[in-house]
Parts: structure tokens; sequence; C-alpha cells
């Protein structure tokens, strides 16, 4: 593979990708499909096995739950996390973010924590770490788009930041409505699909290959290549 590339370890997905995801990335997996958080604990998991460090920010989900669903994947968050290897962070559920009223407020509190964040993990590509950066479920953010466009400034500055790191990726998870407003910020989207009652995934603006059947399992999916 080529080393530009992180290879998810995902059976069919670097194929489908064309090696795997560009370092540098932002891409998006969107679906309202559960398979879309397996196959992101999927990625997840092989880049901890092989020492990458991963930021998780929790928009929705709790790091509590999230650790739940990560063991439901054969991954032990908790030791990961000792090992300095798993981070989660929570920006919108404290009691500052709570308790503020106006939309401008919001914005202001999340851009100096992605800032803060952003030179925490700029420290960590200087020292050689490869890093993900991981929002469990951005359709938060997106509705906040809707009330207010400036949210759209704020998450292009986050993606256009990603890109000037070559040994890091960011990947969110989005409900499938706001594919069309992911697909304007991010480099691509992973869309997975059920149709007809058979499971499908595609890759947009990377990948010229269309709807591809896959199987899902409490340990991952499985792509079949036999159709890429």
């Amino acid at each position: 593979m080529c080393p530009r590339m992180f290879e998810t370890g995902v059976k069919g997905l670097d194929t489908l990708l064309g090696g795997g995801i560009r370092w540098g990335s932002t891409a998006t997996i969107a679906s309202d499909l559960f398979d879309r958080v397996v196959l992101c604990h999927q990625i997840i998991g092989n880049a901890l096995r092989r020492g990458f460090l991963v930021y998780y920010l929790c928009v929705k989900e709790s790091p509590e739950r999230l650790r739940l669903m990560m063991k439901e994947s054969n991954i032990n968050a908790e030791h990961y996390e000792k090992k300095g290897l798993l981070r989660f962070y929570t920006p919108l559920e404290t009691e500052l973010t709570r308790t503020l009223k106006e939309s401008s407020d919001l914005i202001k509190v999340m851009d100096e924590f992605t800032t803060k964040m952003m030179k925490d993990v700029a420290l960590q590509v200087i020292k050689g770490k490869k890093v993900l950066f991981i929002v469990n479920n951005v359709s938060a953010v997106y509705d906040l788009l809707y009330e207010d466009p400036r949210w759209k400034d704020f998450i292009t500055k986050g993606s256009s930041w990603v890109r000037k790191f070559i040994k890091t990726i960011s990947i969110n998870i989005a409900d499938i409505k706001h594919l069309e407003a992911a697909e304007s910020i991010v480099d691509f989207c992973m869309v997975l699909k059920n149709i007809d009652g058979i499971p499908y995934i595609k890759a947009t603006k990377v990948s010229t290959a269309g709807w591809v059947p896959y199987r899902s399992s409490p340990n991952g999916i499985e792509i079949a290549q036999e159709f890429l």
C-alpha cells in the first residue's frame, strides 16, 4: 500500500477507496443504519492496534456509552485509554455549553476548544504520532448549522486544518439526511444504505464504484470484494 494512505484494515474498504484513506483527509460515514458506528469502531480498533492515537469527540453519545459499544466490537477502550492512545472529549456536554443561549457564544466556546485540541494534535504529529480525529455524531453540529450559517465556517475551518497535517485524518459519523451538507465540507463520504433488504456501501468523490454489497456482524463489516 502507498505510505501516504491510511489502511483502514476493513476487508474490501481499502480496495473500494483505492488503497485506503489519504493522510490529511476528512471523511464522513453517513447512514441511518447502526452499521455506521460498527464501521467507525472497526477502523478505530485497527488503528489502535497499530499504535495510532485516536481523539474521540462525543457530540451525541457519552464516553461511557461509547466504551460499551466499543467493547461489543472487541475493543478494550480502557486499555487504550491507559496507554494514552484513546482520548474521549465531550465539548458540547459541559455546564458551560448547556447554559449558553446565543449561537455565537457556543461557536466561540467550540472554537476555543478546537483550537486547544489542534495545538495538542500538532505536538503529537511533530513527535511522530499518526492521529485519527473522530466526531461520533456530527449531525448535532449540522443541525446547529441550520440555525446559524456561521457553523459552516467553523466546520470548514476544522476540515482545512486537518488537511495541513500529513499524518492526521478526521472521520465523522452523520445521519444520511446530512449527506449533502457533509459532502460540501469533507473530502469524501462512505455511505451505507439498505436497498431491498440488502446492505450496500459506496464512497463518494473518491471511487467510481457504485453501490457495493457488504456483510455485517458484531465484529464489523466485510465488503464483497468480488463486486469491486
